[in-house]
């Protein structure tokens, strides 16, 4: 049973988000808020599993509140908002959000895949919080050794992606010599506020790819918008517009598979936390191709999906820990490729 808490200053909503989670049977409201401040105290007080917090709310808002939570009793947290994909969803997630989700018109929250992906989204944020450490997934010895010099990176991320990347992003120096294509999974309106919110932190320049191909540049982050692939042809990036691919749009895999047939072994992967497995046939690919691929360990990921499924195929070079990610990619950048990394 998850034990949740609402914090939201609308009664209205939460009536609707009482009668909505009411469905699950794995869901108990054990208390209500109407302000940031007095969700603070019932956290202390009744020590929930999960609260779902809005943003604008009278006393305290919602990105201080959960930056207070995270100080007083630590909670996973998860935005639901009409300003979610603002820069206060962004800065939620800076305070320590596990997640942020936007509001739909209300008409829409009985709609069967809204359900189903909130709940799932619950649960996950839940699961990654509680879950007991486990043993690692099997890996065969690691290939550390690049035949080639690395031409260009590629990453992938899904469910508390957004903060891992930034983390990622923000650790690499500002000279770093290889252009990079990002997929992180998104809901519909975060694309441009998450492009803004990357380049702010980090030291290289963060691009939402537009209707233009691009070409890879040093130093430059090209982000897939939302319900686009972003796909790989010589050195260029562009959009795609196909259908989905592992149920996602735009698609990890679609552009590390074609990362690799473009660069082959000159291109680097790098596949962090996220539900599913969207990512780790592509991979397999890279390394099938002569690449090199990292990555994130069960230990510093939000949900071990993806990585996971990565290694189970063979398609994990390295497995490093986030905070270790940045100085190996930095280091492996400037290679050539002699086979001594």
């Amino acid at each position: 049973m998850i034990r949740i808490l609402l914090v939201d200053d609308s009664a209205l909503m939460r009536q609707v988000l009482r009668e909505l989670l009411s469905e699950n049977p794995d869901f108990q409201i054990i208390g209500e808020a109407n302000n940031g401040q007095a969700g603070c105290e019932k956290n202390l007080a009744l020590a929930p599993d999960l609260v779902i917090m809005d943003l604008d709310m009278p006393m305290l808002d919602g990105v201080a509140a959960t930056a207070r939570m995270m100080a007083e009793r630590p909670v996973p947290v998860f935005v639901f908002s009409a300003s979610a994909d603002s820069p206060l969803g962004f800065k939620a997630l800076s305070a320590g959000a596990s997640d942020v989700l936007r509001k739909p018109d209300i008409d829409k929250l009985n709609d069967k895949a809204f359900k189903s992906s909130f709940f799932e989204k619950i649960q996950a944020v839940v699961a990654a919080a509680s879950r007991a450490r486990g043993p690692r997934a099997a890996l065969n010895k690691p290939v550390n050794a690049l035949t080639a010099s690395p031409k260009a990176v590629v990453i992938g991320a899904s469910t508390g992606g957004p903060v891992a990347v930034r983390q990622l992003l923000a650790a690499l120096p500002a000279d770093f010599p290889l252009g990079i294509a990002l997929v992180q999974h998104l809901e519909d309106g975060f694309d441009e506020g998450y492009a803004r919110w990357l380049d702010e932190a980090c030291p290289l320049e963060v691009r939402l790819a537009g209707a233009a191909s691009w070409q890879f540049q040093a130093g430059t982050v090209i982000v897939a918008p939302v319900n686009r692939h972003l796909v790989v042809t010589g050195n260029r990036l562009s959009l795609d517009d196909g259908p989905k691919v592992q149920n996602q749009k735009p698609s990890v895999d679609v552009l590390f598979r074609s990362a690799a047939a473009a660069f082959g072994p000159g291109v680097l992967g790098v596949l962090l936390t996220g539900m599913g497995r969207d990512g780790a046939d592509g991979c397999k690919e890279i390394v099938a191709s002569g690449g090199h691929t990292l990555v994130q360990d069960q230990e510093s990921s939000a949900i071990f999906g993806m990585p996971k499924a990565a290694i189970e195929l063979g398609g994990a070079s390295e497995i490093l820990s986030l905070a270790s990610l940045a100085n190996r990619l930095a280091v492996l950048a400037r290679s050539r490729g002699n086979g001594s990394l």
